[in-house]
């Protein structure tokens, strides 16, 4: 993996009309860390990790993603936006993998994971398939590269969704709680697919209600509520031993 392979920001808010979503978000995530967001629906989870993604704009603050402002670039006098190919090569090297798979459905398993280097990075198909098919066997699906999605299983959608991300050769994976949609006995396959890229060193930001998952692979659990870190550290401190009452009271819900 090139790259930096980091996420920084100081001050991030986002807010919809009167509606303050992210409230000013401080994050620090060294290469290689796996760190999962965790907080009841509407706490911004979504909304921070579409931040870092640049699929939304945050109103203030300050976002590096792999090294570099993300929309904007520093010049000698000011900050100017980049422009729309600068940002979509920025974007090239995070991965975004999203609840609802968001596969095209006219399109094979393995046409949908060559999309991108094709389109995008101007990859020649012949190579294009042959690295789709060998992302698609690294997720478990060797010999699924002809099924279209409505001839998958949830969880294999979602795998085929986690091999496209894959595919543009990101520096920093982002997962928006990408087990939420499926069936109970699916989830397992697609967890064990993320703990595979955390072993790898893969830097990940989880959004997740699976505290299993948190407990066992993250570097660090951040607590999220009404658009503001409540709590962050450890594993075995945030889920083990929450030092703040909201963080305790989410966790007797969930555990």
């Amino acid at each position: 993996m090139n790259g930096d392979g980091t996420v920084y920001a100081r001050g991030l808010r986002k807010c919809y009309g009167d509606r303050v979503v992210l409230g000013s978000i401080d994050l620090d995530v060294k290469c290689g860390e796996i760190v999962c967001v965790i907080g009841p629906s509407g706490s911004g989870k979504s909304t921070l990790l579409r931040c870092i993604d640049g699929l939304e704009e945050a109103d203030r603050g300050i976002l590096r993603v792999n090294g570099e402002d993300l929309g904007f670039v520093e010049t000698e006098t000011a900050y100017r936006a980049r422009n729309r190919k600068e940002v979509a090569m920025q974007r090239t090297r995070i991965g975004m993998v999203f609840q609802q798979f968001n596969l095209f459905p006219n399109m094979t398993a393995r046409e949908n994971v060559m999309a991108g280097p094709v389109l995008v990075k101007g990859v020649a198909k012949k190579t294009a398939a042959l690295r789709a098919d060998s992302l698609l066997a690294d997720v478990g699906l060797s010999g699924h590269g002809d099924h279209y999605p409505w001839q998958l299983s949830g969880g294999q959608k979602q795998r085929v969704a986690i091999a496209r991300a894959l595919a543009m050769d990101p520096n920093v994976m982002l997962f928006d709680e990408p087990t939420s949609a499926l069936d109970p006995e699916r989830v397992g396959e697609v967890l064990a697919v993320m703990k595979g890229l955390a072993e790898r060193g893969m830097t990940m930001l989880v959004a997740t209600h699976e505290m299993g998952f948190a407990k066992e692979v993250a570097d660090t659990v951040m607590f999220m509520d009404g658009g503001v870190v409540v709590e962050q550290g450890p594993p075995t401190e945030v889920l083990g031993n929450p030092k703040e009452p909201r963080t305790q009271k989410f966790l007797e819900k969930v555990l």
